[in-house]
């Protein structure tokens, strides 16, 4: 099934061939439902996800947390690709134990937090073996370990929450180092609250940052790099500090490519509402925009980007919505409210019966421009049969999109 196309130009008609890929093939992975509506694919029947982000690596593997296992306490880590795929770890089996969003970490591995547990901290899931194992619960006096992102040489980074506020920290060769932290927990520091954090390969840290009052300068909200040593670049700030700055405000997760690049949304001065990417040194370069050829909104989820600088997010247009991608030149859509989709149950359409969203969490791509995303599903033409939640690879096609629309 071809996904429509979504070409939302933000550069002249003489750009002739934008970067952007386009999205024949379709996998489904693994697919969720309740039990009274029929079985799962991939998972155990009466298994649940809900508002997770998946994982995506090189390979096309596929990771992401399953809540609710049938028989257990335990939050379960599935992980697979090409259309197969099974649990492979879990947290422990305890009342109330809670997993963070789960990552691949291009080593192998996939790294969560755990809270609610007996042994609490930082883990990392060997999908080799049957269990995983606690990786560190720095720095002391941790309570949680929020938003870990692994990297090929196998450090995580992630923000750890104190009794009194948060750090971000990176750990690699067994010694956390905290990149930022808040006032109530390091007294001037001039942070008054870390937003979750990116954490890429050149071990460094990207995010939101509110920066307290100083002087003449107001409270206001950053997007800083900030590296295991302290050192702070800012890469974006709003308007209130700088009269040149084209943003009033930021949503509160970013992506950080493995060259440092950085992509996240922020509401525009003048209203309206844009998707960015940045690196050191540069300005912010928009890559899409609201009420720019048809792109009606900007959904409040993480952006995720890749190495050559493709960004994915969740946006909506006319026909509802969408999982898009954009790389500064065009805009091209991966897939739509009321498209159809293949699936274990036979062909399948994207919706709900009511007004819900119909994708779940954030999406993410790889190297190779392929994009993961969960979506609800039901029979074409009738939604008051559920098929529950779907997650789906959907493959780059080497074939780009053309910047006015056509192939």
């Amino acid at each position: 099934m071809r996904a429509a196309l979504c070409c939302l130009l933000l550069l002249p008609p003489a750009a002739a061939i934008a970067q952007v890929p386009s999205y024949e093939t379709l996998e489904l992975q693994a697919r969720t439902n309740l039990i009274v509506n029929g079985p799962s694919f991939n998972l155990p029947d009466g298994s649940s996800f809900n508002s997770v982000t998946v994982s995506l690596d090189e390979l096309a593997q596929v990771a992401f947390k399953v809540q609710i296992l049938p028989g257990t306490n335990a939050a379960g880590v599935w992980f697979g690709g090409g259309g197969a795929g099974s649990i492979r770890c879990q947290s422990e089996d305890v009342v109330d134990v809670f997993i963070t969003d789960v990552h691949l970490d291009g080593a192998g591995g996939i790294v969560f937090g755990q809270t609610g547990g007996n042994i609490n901290g930082l883990y990392r899931c060997d999908p080799s073996v049957p269990a995983a194992s606690l990786l560190t619960a720095q720095p002391l006096g941790t309570t949680s370990w929020g938003t870990p992102r692994g990297a090929s040489d196998s450090s995580v980074g992630y923000r750890a929450s104190f009794g009194s506020g948060r750090a971000w920290v990176s750990f690699a060769a067994g010694q956390a180092r905290i990149h930022a932290a808040e006032e109530t927990i390091q007294p001037g520091s001039g942070v008054g609250f870390l937003f979750t954090p990116a954490y890429g390969e050149s071990g460094r840290i990207a995010g939101k940052v509110q920066v307290l009052a100083a002087g003449p300068v107001p409270q206001h909200d950053e997007i800083q790099l900030i590296d295991s040593q302290g050192a702070v670049t800012t890469l974006a700030t709003q308007v209130a500090v700088d009269p040149n700055s084209p943003f009033t405000g930021f949503d509160n997760s970013v992506a950080l490519g493995p060259d440092d690049q950085v992509a996240f949304i922020a509401n525009r001065v003048g209203g309206g509402r844009g998707v960015f990417r940045v690196r050191a040194g540069q300005a912010a370069e928009p890559l899409a925009l609201t009420g720019v050829d048809g792109l009606v909104e900007i959904e409040f989820f993480g952006p995720a980007i890749n190495a050559d600088g493709l960004v994915a997010f969740r946006g909506r247009d006319a026909a509802g919505q969408a999982v898009c991608v954009a790389d500064g030149i065009s805009l091209g859509k991966v897939i739509s409210q009321g498209d159809q989709v293949p699936s274990d149950l036979g062909t399948a359409q994207i919706g709900q019966n009511d007004a819900s969203t119909v994708f779940g969490g954030g999406v993410a791509i790889n190297g190779a421009g392929d994009v993961a995303f969960i979506a609800a599903l039901h029979p074409p033409g009738n939604n008051q049969i559920e098929w529950g939640s779907g997650v789906y690879v959907a493959y780059a096609s080497a074939t780009a999109i053309f910047a006015d629309g056509f192939e």
